[in-house]
């Protein structure tokens, strides 16, 4: 007697193939958009450490924040405050305040709409680092108060890539002379705009988007790309 091998038949293989192919495309997607959440949440948190560490050290070695500004000029003020911070940046370009430097184009809000050309305004002073972030310092004012935001500083993170949008990979930070903040942080007085009205892609506020920093940085998670009731006390993930 004869003992035959038991196999798929090739129209069994193609169904469980196409099966597979089905699975892939419903599911790949979402995991290139959480790898790439994971990626943005890495690479603003080293951001942020960087240019905090930078502040630390300049603040030690050159001593009274203040004493470094002589005029509310932003322009002059903006430049000072790289020139105390790069000794300690690995800097890959100084652009100074002229355009053509960085990611041309108007940054978009959370919601899709145009917000701002930086790359062509001529007060902010921006650079590159070795990673390929793009930095703008606005630094407005030489006389303040120790927990007063004195300007900031934006970042597009992923350089000439990317989609140029606030909280996707544009984010601010907030510059007091104590320390850099990120922007949204819950009840701290250097936060401009607020986590609830500013970081939710169902509003339409002025900068919406522009208080996702926080957010990012301390929860670990962009959640807010995916839910709107989120809140800093009883919710901060979808699920």
């Amino acid at each position: 007697m004869k003992n035959y091998l038991k196999g798929f038949t090739l129209a069994e293989v193609l169904i469980t193939l196409g099966i597979i192919g089905v699975v892939a495309a419903l599911t790949m997607p979402s995991l290139i958009a959480s790898h790439k959440e994971k990626v943005t949440v890495a690479r603003l948190k080293k951001v942020y450490s960087t240019l905090e560490n930078a502040y630390m050290l300049a603040r030690n070695e050159n001593m009274d924040v203040q004493s470094w500004f002589e005029s509310d000029d932003v322009k002059t003020n903006s430049k000072i405050f790289y020139e105390k911070l790069k000794p300690y940046l690995n800097v890959m370009k100084d652009c100074g305040v002229e355009s053509g430097c960085l990611t041309e184009g108007y940054v978009k809000t959370l919601d899709g709409r145009n917000y701002n050309n930086y790359n062509l305004n001529t007060k902010e002073y921006r650079f590159i680092l070795s990673d390929g972030t793009q930095v703008m310092i606005y630094l407005a004012k030489s006389d303040f108060a120790a927990s007063d935001s004195i300007g900031n500083i934006k970042v597009d993170i992923d350089g000439y890539r990317g989609s140029y949008t606030f909280g996707k990979d544009f984010f601010i930070f907030n510059i007091t002379p104590k320390g850099i903040f990120p922007n949204g942080l819950e009840n701290h007085p250097a936060s401009d705009d607020t986590f609830e009205e500013a970081c939710n892609n169902s509003k339409q506020s002025h900068a919406n988007g522009a208080a996702c920093t926080a957010w990012v940085i301390f929860n670990e998670n962009m959640d807010y790309l995916h839910c709107n009731d989120l809140n800093w006390d009883t919710k901060t993930k979808c699920k």
